[in-house]
């Protein structure tokens, strides 16, 4: 699978949520449940949400470059619906196993509107 492919797969989207740092400072953050080192954050939630798509290719990218496998969710196939009309690659549909190796299962569908 290339980094593409892996964006496709149904992640356990966290955000965007507003945090406040002890100076006051205010940013949004979005994260990803099964990458703990994913982090985007961004001083709006519009920009957060811009930013995301190409964050997590690009995250995903530095994994397979390498000839990695990043973690990834498991679950039934999912469509992934661009965010963006920048977006010009029609959705796909990527198979993944219904159960990881701990016999863990994570949500079936996930979409990104």
């Amino acid at each position: 699978m290339n980094a593409r492919d892996y964006l496709m797969l149904p992640w356990s989207i966290r955000g965007p949520f507003r945090v406040t740092d002890e100076f006051g400072s205010t940013h949004h953050e979005m994260r990803i449940a099964q990458l703990p080192d994913f982090l985007v954050a961004a001083p709006s939630e519009s920009e957060v949400l811009y930013e995301f798509k190409p964050a997590l290719l690009a995250f995903l990218e530095s994994y397979t470059s390498e000839g990695e496998v990043p973690p990834h969710p498991v679950g039934e196939a999912v469509e992934y619906v661009a965010p963006y009309a920048a977006n010009k690659q029609p959705p796909s549909r990527v198979r993944v196993p219904a159960k990881d190796a701990t016999g863990g299962g994570l949500p079936a569908r996930v979409a990104l509107i």
